[in-house]
């Protein structure tokens, strides 16, 4: 028997893993915070990541009493300072080897 994985959530599977209303799907889709596949809500289709952009992007709201743009921001600079930091310990170890070689 195998193990069977989920890879893309449906609209009302979004919503209920990521505990919000199905407004608030659609506003974060509006403000091209995600962007799934499909045409309308019924068809949209999202990757399992989404959950966590979805509970980000609210918290984001909720604590920094942001509108959605300014939430989008925040969560693009976020991402933006993670991914540089994974770069700056990726080159910092890279040189470590020529400092002590």
């Amino acid at each position: 028997m195998s193990a069977i994985t989920v890879n893309t959530f449906d609209f009302d599977e979004l919503c209920n893993h990521a505990g919000v209303t199905a407004d608030i799907v659609v506003t974060i889709v509006e403000h091209g915070i995600l962007a799934p596949s499909g045409r309308e809500p019924r068809q949209w289709r999202f990757d399992v990541s989404a959950v966590l952009v979805v509970k980000r992007v609210v918290r984001l709201r909720r604590d920094l009493d942001l509108d959605w743009q300014g939430a989008a921001l925040a969560l693009e600079l976020l991402d933006e300072n993670q991914r540089l930091r994974a770069e700056n310990a990726y080159l910092r170890r890279r040189l470590e080897r020529f400092i002590d070689g």
